[in-house]
């Protein structure tokens, strides 16, 4: 086992819950805040580790000046099937960046003309696909990140072509279709039937991660009616609307 497997295992021990707590509270404040952009570096690094250990592009893991789309939003609104169906239906390799979870990194794509498909799903069942997927995040935290993520791309929001949830998950096509519209580009379109079909398999768990997740996002969800009628919730849901509007005005469904 190498230095960097061994230090993963060490990350899912119960002992480093509180510390992963607050890293992931510190992350979502760091990504959100230019000034702090430079704090963010320790962060990318660790990300393009694991991606060189999993066997990954690195380059899809940075912004750069030659990126051709970006693919992202916060962490369970679709972005895996997403990125997953796009890669499949393209006739040639396009240079993409994805899975950055970062406001900051979208600011630079915007700023270097970059097109972006901006991914959102409702905050409740975000939330409940987040702190399932990584227990040690509370329902709070996850409902804050969201506001904080979501809030500080919403000057921006002319800049994307933003996807719901529903639209990246059975007419992604249209969602293509916009995006090379809006910015002159010409990716190939997407087949939702072979995507659905190809992609979804390709990031199903299996039947005993499936049981022992529907565990946890039981107890999350009894978690978040904690939440039901709390400022906090409803700032996530004021905030998904606004984008959820804007998603109406350029692709109606």
């Amino acid at each position: 086992m190498n230095a960097f497997n061994y230090f993963q295992r060490i990350q899912i021990h119960p002992m480093i819950g509180w510390p992963r707590q607050l890293s992931f509270s510190v992350r979502s404040w760091i990504t959100r805040t230019p000034s702090a952009e430079f704090l963010y570096l320790p962060y990318q690094w660790w990300g393009q580790a694991k991606r060189r250990s999993d066997g990954r592009s690195l380059r899809e893991g940075l912004v750069l000046p030659d990126t051709e789309l970006m693919i992202d939003g916060f962490q369970g609104s679709a972005n895996s099937f997403a990125t997953a169906a796009f890669k499949l239906c393209q006739k040639r390799h396009v240079k993409l960046a994805h899975h950055r979870h970062a406001p900051i990194l979208m600011v630079k794509a915007v700023r270097l003309s970059i097109p972006i498909i901006l991914t959102v799903r409702e905050p409740e069942s975000t939330v409940v696909s987040l702190t399932s997927r990584w227990p040690h995040i509370s329902v709070e935290q996850g409902l804050k990140s969201y506001v904080g993520f979501y809030k500080a791309l919403q000057p921006y929001v002319d800049n994307f072509v933003v996807s719901t949830f529903q639209l990246t998950t059975n007419h992604l096509d249209k969602v293509i279709e916009v995006t090379n519209k809006k910015f002159s580009t010409s990716f190939d379109l997407i087949d939702p039937e072979r995507a659905n079909a190809e992609c979804k398999e390709i990031y199903s768990n299996s039947s005993s991660d499936r049981l022992k997740r529907k565990k946890i996002k039981e107890s999350k969800k009894k978690n978040l009616l904690e939440y039901k009628d709390s400022i906090l919730l409803e700032s996530a849901q004021e905030i998904y609307t606004f984008y959820e509007k804007s998603a109406q005005e350029i692709i109606p469904y």
